[in-house]
């Protein structure tokens, strides 16, 4: 008896959500009229003349209809959050009330992800500022979402009020992501006017940002001339961002001609684009972006190929090679000269990327590298992954270095941080290490341990 009664109840209680969530999804929407007298008043508006015909969804009313029964409890509420959906896209009335509602009534995760960035979309292409309002009255990683949804849906329909919307924003790096994303979308639809907001943002970075978004979209058509504009910029700051998304466009659809440009370009500027191109090769080919590079330094002499900015194009291809097939990028990278520490740089960061993914296959080529300031690099790297998840083994890799200045100082910032949450460990660890005097020293200092017993005074007696 007690059972059917809870049953009873848990049953009235859904009842009256169905009923409540119906009531105001389903309602007529509400709009202010002007009087005689001079005030307002509420007229009701049949949401039923923004509902696209059935030949519209290549459906009949009957089939909807039977659609849509199915569905639907004996009460007439929705019998799921799709449904409710659909009912705002035929015109339901919409505010941030229904909003919170419809995303309590989601299952948590991936389904109420996709509820509130479909539920800020559609929002934000009909009343773009309101969605944008309540998607900015949420918190964490629901308002990026809200406000990356209603801003998209809010440039289809009126893409340079959305970026005047974005252009308002504070200083933020998701906002300055919108300001380029809103700047992309209204060139699409207007080249010149986007340009012409973009170039009037007083803020630099929202400039920057804004050129990019404009440039981006317009190497879509013709990328040469984006890529000209782009080296044209007198600021500095602005140009390189500029010329960096010029460059990986013009790359992804025609690698040769973009490399031709960018060697042509004054030497911080051809470093800056050549270093994008080889960049935006590597995420879906590296091993031809490893050879691109080659030929590239092949006819130069030592002391160019191991010049900074070579270093910085190996680091690049290094990183995003290792990302996906770390093997091959370490047997790249351990093939790079030694001079000039493009070696080293190229190796740290294969090893940065491979514990991520393989900690013990990286360990066992790290293990096996000859001592010197390559493997030195590489350990580094094992050293700042392990240190707050593992501080033994961080200490160890530390301690494995060759070059003793180095390996102190990276023991002391591993034992700087084991000491305060485990001092005692800590202590062990260096009383049994393998150290020299002058590192026991200079690191037992940490512990605020006193130097050595003083050797007798000259008398012949001991000291006290």
């Amino acid at each position: 008896m007690k059972i059917n009664t809870s049953l009873f109840l848990v049953a009235a209680a859904f009842f009256a959500v169905g009923m409540a969530v119906d009531r105001i999804i389903f309602s007529p929407g509400v709009e202010s009229v002007p009087a005689k007298d001079g005030a307002t008043r509420p007229r009701s508006v049949d949401s039923s003349r923004n509902r696209p015909m059935a030949s519209q969804s290549g459906r009949s009313d009957s089939e909807q209809g039977a659609e849509e029964s199915r569905d639907e409890g004996n009460d007439g509420s929705p019998g799921s959050v799709r449904q409710t959906l659909e009912s705002l896209e035929r015109g339901g009335r919409m505010d941030a009330g229904i909003a919170k509602r419809l995303l309590e009534l989601a299952p948590a995760g991936r389904e109420r992800r996709r509820t509130l960035e479909h539920l800020a979309h559609l929002w934000g292409r009909r009343d773009g500022e309101a969605a944008a309002e309540w998607a900015n009255s949420l918190e964490g990683v629901d308002r990026r979402r809200a406000l990356d949804s209603a801003l998209h849906g809010w440039s289809e329909e009126d893409p340079a009020a959305a970026a005047q919307y974005v252009g308002q924003l504070p200083i933020s790096e998701q906002n300055l992501h919108l300001v380029h994303a809103m700047a992309h979308r209204w060139a699409e639809r207007d080249l010149n006017a986007a340009m012409e907001w973009g170039a009037a943002q007083t803020d630099p970075a929202k400039r920057e940002r804004a050129m990019g978004g404009v440039v981006s979209s317009w190497s879509d058509s013709d990328p040469a001339a984006a890529a000209n504009f782009a080296s044209s910029i007198e600021n500095n700051f602005e140009r390189n961002r500029v010329l960096e998304v010029a460059a990986r466009r013009w790359a992804n659809q025609d690698t040769a001609a973009a490399m031709e440009w960018a060697q042509e370009l004054p030497s911080a500027d051809r470093q800056r684009a050549t270093e994008s191109i080889l960049r935006e090769v590597a995420e879906y080919d590296p091993g031809r972006a490893a050879t691109m590079y080659e030929e590239l330094t092949a006819a130069l002499p030592l002391e160019s190929q191991t010049a900074h900015e070579y270093r910085r194009m190996a680091e690049k291809i290094a990183s995003v090679w290792s990302s996906t097939r770390p093997q091959e990028a370490a047997n790249w990278a351990m093939g790079l000269p030694e001079s000039g520490e493009v070696r080293r740089a190229a190796v740290g960061n294969v090893a940065e990327h491979w514990l991520r993914i393989d900690s013990m296959a990286a360990g066992e080529w790290i293990l096996d590298l000859p001592q010197g300031n390559v493997r030195d690099a590489a350990a580094e790297r094992v050293v700042h992954s392990t240190v707050q998840s593992d501080p033994a083994t961080a200490f160890e890799w530390a301690n494995s270095l060759s070059d003793e200045g180095h390996s102190t100082g990276l023991m002391r910032e591993v034992l700087h941080q084991w000491n305060s949450t485990d001092p005692a460990s800590a202590r062990a660890a260096l009383d049994t290490a393998s150290v020299s005097s002058e590192q026991r020293r200079e690191l037992d200092e940490m512990f605020g341990r006193e130097a050595d017993p003083s050797p007798a005074e000259p008398n012949g007696q001991e000291s006290e």
